[in-house]
């Protein structure tokens, strides 16, 4: 996994050496801060560095590597790591400033690849050499142009993951071309991320960043991977869709109709006020945006039973367990012992 400073070359340009040089530090701060909470911390160092994972800091970039037995964890563990790092940047001192100003925030791009290296041990470490990386590298270059969260993945490291997530949703797939690369190569942007990424965050940053979402949602459109978090860790917080919430999802749907995680907890929100019918529309728009997301149909599910629509919801705990959602299984059972239970 490569990760990059979007524009750095611009910053460059207009900051003074020493200012850069400032600008370029607090962003190696941020991925050792993370990297060390993530690791040791969230995962209860379950992974040991050298081993298992390893990272290195060349300038506005850092180079991650995964080598586990579990190619398709190492992938995801890599997405989400991307996710949280993108989300510490946003709370450096940095950024923070740019959002006081209403700017928009600095940001970072993220490429990800699944591959066979050459590696020589050196010392605790390796020294790793091969096509995988150079292609990585290249996804990372076209995932500054990305149009959602700007983390793109190869086809080798999507094939690994896409079945088996229930909370990572992809775009299209876009063929892309790069220095080095012969011919072209397929890639797939993250498009929603139902994944709570307060919660991996080292709890000094954490702290910082639910502090700026509000107004880093609110000073650029353009990052609605922001918006994604502040509704996840809401909910979180909560226990609910709040009012607040709501009214931001609606904002997001203005805008952009089919952003998977408004609709869902627009949905949500309907629910647990009781209004089942908007909650039905909401469910439906997601669906037809995003038919392969397994746990929305599984919500569907739920919604439709407390409606008493037994053969849609039985339809929809079917489509959740195709997707792989077991839960979905317990929620078609206990439609089915509904429909067989006798008048009396």
């Amino acid at each position: 996994m490569f990760v990059d400073l979007v524009d750095s070359s611009a910053f460059a340009s207009v900051l003074g050496l020493k200012e850069y040089a400032d600008y370029v530090e607090s962003f190696h701060k941020v991925v050792r801060v993370q990297c060390e909470h993530f690791f040791e911390d969230y995962l209860r160092g379950k992974y040991e560095r050298g081993r298992d994972y390893d990272y290195v800091v060349l300038g506005d970039q850092v180079v991650f590597f995964m080598h586990t037995a579990k190619p398709s964890n190492d992938v995801y563990l890599l997405a989400t790591l991307g996710l949280t790092l993108k989300a510490s940047w946003i709370a450096s001192p940095v950024n923070r400033e740019r959002i006081e100003r209403r700017s928009a925030a600095s940001e970072i791009a993220v490429g990800i690849n699944f591959g066979t290296v050459w590696a020589r041990q050196q010392g605790t470490g390796y020294e790793m050499q091969g096509y995988a990386i150079n292609l990585a590298k290249r996804i990372e270059s076209h995932s500054r142009g990305g149009q959602h969260f700007r983390i793109f993945l190869s086809d080798a490291a999507y094939n690994l993951i896409h079945t088996r997530m229930r909370n990572l949703l992809f775009s299209d797939r876009v063929l892309a071309s790069g220095k080095g690369i012969l011919g072209r190569f397929s890639v797939y942007e993250i498009a929603d991320a139902f994944v709570d990424s307060v919660g991996r965050l080292a709890p000094e940053i954490a702290e910082l960043f639910e502090e700026l979402m509000g107004d880093a949602i609110d000073s650029n459109s353009r990052d609605l991977w922001i918006h994604s978090a502040y509704q996840i860790s809401s909910a979180h917080h909560h226990g609910m869709v709040t009012e607040k919430a709501a009214v931001r999802c609606r904002s997001v749907l203005n805008y952009q109709p089919e952003n998977a995680v408004a609709l869902y907890y627009l949905a949500q929100f309907y629910r647990e006020q009781g209004n089942l019918e908007l909650a039905e529309i909401s469910y439906l728009q997601l669906l037809r945006a995003w038919p392969d997301f397994g746990h929305g149909h599984l919500e569907f599910g739920k919604c439709l039973t407390e409606m008493g629509k037994e053969k849609e919801a039985r339809t929809a705990y079917l489509r959740a367990e195709r997707l792989g959602i077991e839960e979905a299984t317990e929620g078609r059972a206990q439609g089915e012992g509904l429909e067989e239970t006798p008048e009396q």
